[in-house]
């Protein structure tokens, strides 16, 4: 028997290899799309498990591994050191931050609906017009119970004074929101997914400045598929800005120089515009800029105080007008959010939706003190010392925590309010990849990097199928109903168009620029009079009801015996939102 040449046995390796790809790429395929049924030149294929791709991908690897193992041993030790070169580690940083940005344009919602997202981008209108608070047409007819309250939509709150309206939502987004509402519709939510790429960038920088630019790459990459930075990278909210600038804010704090104080400042008071409970965090960022170098410690303590202050004024300001204290706020007092009741509750459910959506991989990050004492030592760089910044990363983690804590708690599925939480993610993601690189590092250096890459996919499969089962990438398609309602109440109804709605109180506002009604704080045995009343004041009422509305509209007002419920007319059904017309 004649043995196989070198050549024969190239040629059965890359077919070995060929198989072994296309099986792991079918894997991928149906894992993703749950399985296809298609004709290829009049050839029906169908697909609807992955097992059995992946069991070949898996022996084919296997087989490619023992038939190359002298090769695969050399290779694997050169590819970790290749690993651990800063260099490799920023293209890794940097393939996390261009996913960010396609997740966040190709998946993005692009619409002003709801609460939030329209209590942000509506802001942003009026700031760029040099407005803090709006109007609503407030009639001497207008005198059923809770006028004020029935006129205001969604994401804003009664004013000082009758017929003007406050934005609930603190000023921070708005103002960055608010230059790109005079480029275009589409350039108001590109800001979300580059403040995303620039907490992408800021977690590989902190790992660099750590000392540990493989585990800030990889924090990095698992911070791109984490559900709950892929659920809010999509959306226009505060989250993602939020996060990024306190990350940022840390990381110049830490350069020692007085540029790096007043950037710090700077940062540190944009984030209190976007989330003002969240204020105290600017005192561990003053921490590094006074002792992250040596000297100048008072000028850079300073800068930074002068960098913070005008934005802490300008917010007091807004506060001032809108609520009639600096210290005023849509969401009421102090008391109306926090309680240390809350805490029992949110201890309860924050580690279970973390655990869930992140995996137990995230608490590794508990015995960040230990890989502190062990890794961060100070570079050779004179101006850095890594414990400080380590210790004030941590500390910082911890302090968000402890901000949201006593902070409402919300119902046992509701997860994605793991986005308070974003500010500390990235730290705990750090250092639990760091925590693990610890003994990854003991391994034969052959192991290193298949043991690493299989946790690593491992941990990434499972955040994607979480986020995708909860609804990151389908929120564009349930977000469409709110300007396609918007658009058909501008240009389908007519100018005098007064609407009911609860949900699109506020979008419908947003998109047809048409007067808006809550039917949902509404007295249920006041339709029939509202609707008289706007008739006479020369308005023609609509309504504008969101799934699982319909019924209960008609079972508020028809139980009171409303008159106006029977006489609603079907105009469109646009995705979850119906339109109506009150019959005279």
């Amino acid at each position: 028997m004649v043995a196989p040449t070198g050549r024969t046995r190239t040629r059965w390796t890359v077919w070995l290899l060929a198989v072994t790809v296309a099986a792991a790429a079918l894997t991928v395929a149906v894992w993703w799309t749950g399985g296809f049924n298609v004709r290829i030149a009049g050839v029906r294929v169908r697909s609807r498990s992955w097992v059995r791709p992946a069991i070949v991908a898996l022996a084919g690897a296997a087989l490619l591994i023992w038939i190359e193992r002298a090769r695969v041993a050399v290779a694997l030790a050169r590819a970790w050191l290749a690993a651990e070169s800063p260099r490799l580690a920023g293209v890794m940083a940097g393939l996390a931050m261009a996913w960010t940005l396609a997740a966040g344009i190709v998946f993005g919602t692009y619409a002003a609906g709801g609460a939030d997202s329209y209590g942000y981008i509506g802001q942003a209108r009026l700031l760029v017009h040099g407005r803090l608070t709006d109007t609503v047409p407030l009639r001497p007819s207008f005198t059923w119970p809770d006028v004020d309250a029935t006129l205001t939509p969604l994401g804003f709150n009664r004013g000082r004074t009758p017929g003007v309206i406050a934005p609930r939502y603190p000023p921070g987004l708005p103002l960055l929101l608010a230059p790109l509402t005079l480029i275009s519709e589409t350039a108001i939510y590109m800001l979300v997914p580059v403040f995303g790429m620039l907490a992408i960038l800021a977690t590989y920088r902190l790992g660099v400045r750590l000392g540990d630019p493989l585990a800030g790459a990889l924090a990095a990459v698992i911070l791109s598929f984490s559900p709950t930075f892929l659920f809010q990278v999509v959306q226009p909210m505060s989250d993602v800005p939020a996060a990024a600038c306190w990350l940022w804010a840390l990381l110049s704090a830490a350069t020692g120089t007085r540029g790096g104080a007043a950037g710090a400042g700077a940062l540190a008071s944009i984030a209190i515009m976007i989330r003002p409970n969240l204020a105290p965090l600017a005192a561990l960022v003053f921490v590094p800029v006074v002792f992250a170098g040596a000297g100048a410690r008072v000028r850079r303590a300073l800068l930074f105080v002068a960098a913070l202050v005008p934005g802490l004024i300008g917010l007091g300001w807004i506060q001032d007008v809108r609520y009639g204290s600096p210290f005023g706020s849509g969401y009421g007092t102090v008391s109306d959010g926090f309680a240390l009741a809350y805490v029992v509750e949110n201890l309860a459910r924050y580690p279970r939706w973390l655990t869930e959506t992140h995996t137990w991989f995230i608490w590794l990050s508990i015995l960040a003190p230990l890989w502190i004492a062990r890794r961060a030592c100070p570079e050779r760089s004179r101006r850095v010392p890594n414990r400080l910044l380590a210790w004030t990363a941590a500390a910082l983690a911890l302090a968000v925590w402890g901000a949201y804590l006593p902070y409402v708690s919300f119902k046992p599925d509701e997860w994605f309010y793991t986005r308070f939480l974003l500010p500390a993610i990235p730290i705990m993601l750090l250092f639990a990849v760091g925590v693990s690189l610890w003994p990854l590092r003991t391994l034969p250096a052959a192991w290193r990097v298949p043991v690493t890459a299989g946790l690593l996919l491992a941990l990434l499969a499972t955040e994607l199928q979480v986020a995708r089962t909860r609804g990151a990438f389908e929120i564009r398609l349930q977000e469409a109903k709110y300007p396609s309602a918007g658009t058909f109440v501008r240009d389908e109804l007519p100018p005098i168009a007064f609407v009911l709605a609860a949900q699109h109180s506020g979008s419908v506002r947003y998109y047809s620029n048409r007067p808006t009604l809550r039917w949902d704080v509404l007295a249920p045995d006041r339709l029939d009079r509202v609707v008289a009343t706007l008739r006479a004041e020369g308005f023609e009422p609509f309504v504008v009801l969101d799934a699982g509305e319909d019924e209960e509209f008609r079972r508020r007002f028809g139980d009171a015996g409303q008159q106006a419920v029977r006489g609603l007319t079907p105009l469109a059904v646009l995705g979850d939102a119906h339109i109506y017309r009150f019959s005279r």
